[in-house]
């Protein structure tokens, strides 16, 4: 049985990594929002109840959001980089 989880652990641990975002509650999943994650695509988790996952897997969850929107960003800064070089602006 999984320890019971509240969003304040998953902050409480967010914050002493040094992170901004907080774990929000929308219906019928959860969210990463403030800091970065205001302007992340896909900040959601799709889960029900906070209990589905433990704190360690919040946080492996974050992780992998974060990688995938730096990968996202990296994507799109490649894509901006490319269309300047064609229209001949930098």
């Amino acid at each position: 049985m999984k320890n019971k989880v509240t969003r304040k652990m998953v902050n409480d641990a967010l914050r002493e990594r040094g992170r901004d975002e907080s774990l929000r509650e929308g219906e019928g999943y959860f969210y990463f929002g403030g800091g970065e994650a205001v302007h992340w695509l896909s900040p959601t988790v799709m889960v029900k109840k906070l209990s589905d996952l433990s704190l360690q897997e919040w946080m492996r969850e974050f992780d992998r959001i974060l990688e995938n929107e730096k990968k996202i960003q990296r994507s799109m800064s490649g894509t901006e980089k490319r269309k300047a070089v064609k229209t001949g602006k930098r």
